[in-house]
């Protein structure tokens, strides 16, 4: 029989998780526990969660960090704790259909040979309201890759992925980018459009992906929000390429520290993944340093990079961000 999991992360989030924890109730298959980590809320979270303990029918375990450790590092502290064979990840302001973990299983039952399987999400208003748009289908409209939804909250992951890819590094911001890059380069990643929960979007959400707007979005709006940044938020841009170049370091440094732990059999896919996110932090380094040149310098680099450096679905736009840094 398998063990299921919840690791949910919670901070001051009195206002929408009693949804959420209902949701798990109200699963047709329930978990058989539930991991909460709190990053020291200071409103009434801890309350509804102790409460909610009270009467679940299931196992919840709640750890109250006794400093804030930010969103990863709190993520981080809850899946370290998960024992399940596999791991739902949870937000604290979502809400579950029913089916979503019977659905789950099923997925994972018809195609075993992945790590980590997502679902997608109808994007609501703080309120649940739907807007009729779908996370992945926002991807998509926008001509993204599927490498492009990493949403944690969507995730149901393997025990073994989780044996070699934890701890997140301390360093490293985004614990679904940390485990969803990692199932991606395993190509460990399934990807299934079944609409299985609500993904509220309020004021205070983390995430500011374009793809979470509530209207349909397209290709054109990227640009537009590329070209905002581009002329009118150059420091905010440069900071913004800074920490991301950074952030790339801190993977790949992840990337080669559990390599030895990578089952045998996924090493080649793993080394292919690594030469690419080598390959993608040597571009950047020679992007960035087109800024201690004059402009013409920046012009004529820009162009020969056009050609030979830049990926060719971005080189344009890449193109005109270097010329003008």
């Amino acid at each position: 029989m398998m063990n299921i999991s919840i690791a949910m992360a919670t901070y001051n989030g009195e206002m929408y998780i009693q949804e959420q924890l209902q949701s798990f109730v109200n699963q047709s298959i329930k978990p058989d526990e539930l991991v909460i980590s709190d990053d020291s809320s200071t409103d009434n979270t801890l309350r509804i969660i102790e409460s909610f303990i009270e009467e679940a029918p299931f196992k919840v375990k709640l750890i109250v960090n006794d400093k804030n450790l930010g969103y990863t590092g709190n993520f981080n502290s809850a899946l370290m704790d998960t024992t399940g064979d596999v791991v739902f990840l949870s937000d604290q302001d979502d809400a579950w259909y029913p089916e979503k973990i019977e659905y789950m299983l099923n997925l994972m039952n018809r195609n075993q040979d992945y790590l980590l399987y997502m679902n997608d999400a109808l994007l609501t208003d703080s309120q649940l309201n739907s807007k009729k748009l779908t996370k992945y289908s926002q991807i998509k409209s926008a001509k993204l890759g599927p490498e492009a939804f990493v949403m944690g909250c969507c995730c149901m992951v393997r025990r073994e992925l989780l044996e070699f890819c934890l701890p997140i590094p301390r360093d490293f911001k985004g614990h679904d980018d940390w485990i969803v890059g990692i199932a991606e380069g395993l190509n460990k990643k399934y990807i299934d459009e079944a609409v299985l929960q609500y993904y509220r979007r309020h004021e205070t959400n983390e995430s500011t992906f374009i793809p979470n707007r509530l209207k349909k979005i397209t290709k054109r709006d990227l640009w537009f929000s590329a070209l905002n940044k581009l002329f009118f938020n150059k420091q905010e841009r440069r900071d913004e390429a800074n920490i991301h170049l950074i952030q790339k370091g801190v993977f790949l440094q992840g990337l080669l520290d559990i390599k030895k732990n990578i089952p045998q059999i996924d090493v080649k896919s793993f080394d292919i993944y690594l030469e690419r996110k080598k390959s993608e932090i040597k571009v950047l380094n020679l992007r960035y340093s087109l800024r201690g040149n004059i402009f013409y310098k920046r012009i004529f680099k820009a162009i020969y990079f056009y050609f030979f450096i830049y990926d060719k679905k971005t080189r344009f736009q890449n193109m005109l961000r270097d010329m003008l840094s």
